[in-house]
């Protein structure tokens, strides 16, 4: 009888199986490790355990919806409090024992923050591991006394968020989108595009373009103002610093002056191409060799911009399109500037007026605070002005731009000067069937001159004073209104300063004499919200502004968005709308709101 060698063959049995089981564990040692993130392989490198247990503690932290105010801060202890899945954070934390007590820590760091390794709130252990692990930007880290391992964490960055939006429209029909030479071009209609919307600073802002580098570009929603664009002799957007255009100086001067914090949240540098072409479809790319190009914090959006912004519909439908007048940045030829009119676009003398409409750079590396990018739900930004604290936050240290709710009407914040808030109403006065009330401006072109309620200077300071609540009337601070005679062309600065130089701000400018001191008064030429703000189409009425245009006229916002001037005197003039600028005391606070115009600010008086 022959007998088997069983031995050898439990033995050879035994070497294939424990070759296989290491060739299957090498397989998926280095498949699946990697996607969980990195870890230290100097410490505790065989409990794949813990490496799993982080694993999923990341996956738990970037569904959650706290993640992006976790991603928000250079570092972060996590706790379970912290978040909104507390349950589960608990079985990870537990799973990990991790224990606060015996100095566990589970930190979230941001190290595209180039300080974030240096701050002195951070353990020096860890401080001192990071010198050896190799990550750029967000990791996970778990720090005992015996050990530390660390994940890679991806957090969604703004870019991220919009790319993501605009690949995905909310109608599968929509075309929302052009990639060209490495640059996403938002570009749609109007009911395509509720994604790109920005809350910064007091305003509500479009994204328009996303660029290779993360920098976005934007453009206010609304009219900010309405001006010329420059004096007889120059069509460009900057000649030199001796004859600086108008819209370049109020656009880096008195817009740029009400934007928070701007030098760490928009591009300070941004090029500015203002390319002479009388062909809407001619490519202008920002900063090219060989043209006119101009350095600066705020600029326009250029005729090419404005095109690509309809490439997906037809003109009159861009999502750009508010049925209002306002001026883009380049040329047409050596006597029109481009424009957006309603419907469509066009050119315009650049000693004539119409809306402007900013556009700014954001940086890169910006975090967002909150929101989802819609109409009514804008994204927010951190670094933006701080939150109000109900009862405690005086309305003199917020921003031009933020709604108040004065008298159960809606305002917008113009400016703070010597702690005084300047208020103008959104909306025209109406009468009780809420049709817009019309009067004639006053008795000259001197505002404060009428004696009956069929002028508006009469009027306002009046009958409309007089019916407003106690309270508020209690509010308003009798002020000095300036009015100095502004023909257009001499540039925005003549309605304030005495002498309208290229090398004085309107807030260092010495103001002319020619002033109205009252309570009530209307939208100076030039200013902050000197623009139409209501119907976003052409309103129904034009407006009255305050600085006369010559000895015989005075300046009025036409229902186009562009000012015209008009003899106040002439029977042929006819009555205009109005909307009230008023000074608030420096001793208002705000009980409620944040601000926005679905939400605008509570005020009251504290004694």
């Amino acid at each position: 009888m022959k007998y088997q060698n069983k031995k050898g063959f439990v033995l050879l049995e035994t070497l294939t199986v424990t070759i296989f089981t290491l060739i299957i564990f090498t397989i998926l040692y280095t498949s699946v490790v990697p996607l969980l993130g990195r870890y230290d392989a100097l410490s505790y490198y065989n409990d794949l355990d813990i490496t799993y247990d982080l694993y999923y503690v990341k996956k738990m932290l970037l569904a959650d919806s706290n993640y992006e105010s976790i991603s928000n801060l250079d570092y972060k202890n996590i706790t379970c409090g912290s978040l909104n899945d507390i349950e589960t954070c608990q079985e990870y934390f537990q799973a990990l024992n991790i224990n606060p007590n015996n100095g566990d820590k589970l930190v979230y760091l941001n190290l595209s923050n180039d300080n974030v390794k240096n701050n002195s709130s951070l353990d020096d252990d860890i401080k001192d591991y990071l010198k050896y692990i190799n990550v750029k930007e967000k990791i996970l880290l778990l720090k005992r006394d015996d050990y530390i391992s660390y994940l890679e964490m991806t957090v969604k960055t703004f870019k991220d968020q919009i790319i993501e939006s605009v690949n995905n429209p909310s109608d599968s029909s929509c075309k929302t989108k052009v990639d060209e030479d490495g640059i996403t071009y938002i570009s749609g209609a109007k009911a395509c595009i509720n994604f790109n919307y920005v809350w910064y600073s007091g305003k509500l802002w479009r994204i328009t373009a996303i660029y290779p580098d993360g920098t976005m570009k934007m453009i206010t929603d609304d009219e900010i103002t309405s001006i010329s664009y420059n004096s007889y002799d120059s069509v460009n957007f900057y000649t030199d610093n001796e004859n600086k255009s108008y819209m370049y100086q109020w656009l880096n001067e008195d817009f740029l002056d009400t934007l928070n914090n701007y030098e760490n949240i928009i591009v300070t540098d941004s090029k500015w191409n203002s390319l002479t072409t009388e062909d809407i479809s001619t490519k202008i790319t920002e900063g090219a060799s060989g043209v006119t190009t101009t350095t600066a914090p705020v600029g326009l959006l250029n005729s090419y911009e404005y095109y690509i912004s309809y490439k997906n519909t037809i003109y009159s439908s861009s999502y750009l399109n508010i049925g209002y007048d306002w001026w883009l940045l380049n040329s047409y030829n050596t006597s029109l500037v481009w424009e957006v009119i309603n419907g469509g676009y066009g050119s315009r003398s650049q000693t004539l007026t119409s809306g402007v409409r900013p556009s700014i750079n954001l940086k890169s590396g910006i975090q967002l605070s909150g929101g989802s990018g819609t109409k009514d739900d804008p994204y927010t930004i951190l670094g933006d002005k701080e939150e109000v604290i109900a009862g405690t936050t005086l309305l003199n240290t917020r921003s031009s731009g933020e709604y108040v709710k004065f008298n159960n009407e809606l305002y917008r914040i113009v400016s703070i000067e010597n702690n005084i808030t300047k208020i103008n109403k959104n909306d025209y006065v109406r009468d009780t069937s809420n049709n817009v009330l019309t009067k004639k401006f006053s008795t000259s072109v001197t505002y404060g001159g009428g004696t009956t309620d069929d002028y508006w200077d009469y009027y306002l300071n009046n009958t409309w004073y007089n019916a407003l609540d106690t309270s508020y009337r209690n509010m308003i601070v009798e002020s000095t209104y300036y009015i100095g005679t502004n023909r257009g062309s001499t540039g925005y600065k003549a309605s304030i300063c005495a002498t309208a130089s290229n090398t004085v701000t309107t807030k260092d400018c010495t103001k002319t004499t020619r002033v109205w001191t009252g309570k009530v008064g209307l939208p100076r030429f030039g200013e902050m919200f000197a623009s139409q703000q209501g119907s976003g189409s052409y309103a129904s009425s034009s407006m009255w502004l305050m600085n006369p245009y010559d000895i015989s006229n005075v300046w009025n916002v036409s229902n186009n968005g562009g000012d015209n001037y008009y003899n106040p005197t002439n029977t042929n003039t006819k009555p205009y709308g109005g909307r009230p600028s008023i000074n608030l005391k420096s001793s208002i606070k705000i009980t409620g709101g944040n601000g926005t115009k679905e939400n605008p600010f509570d005020i009251d008086i504290y004694k």
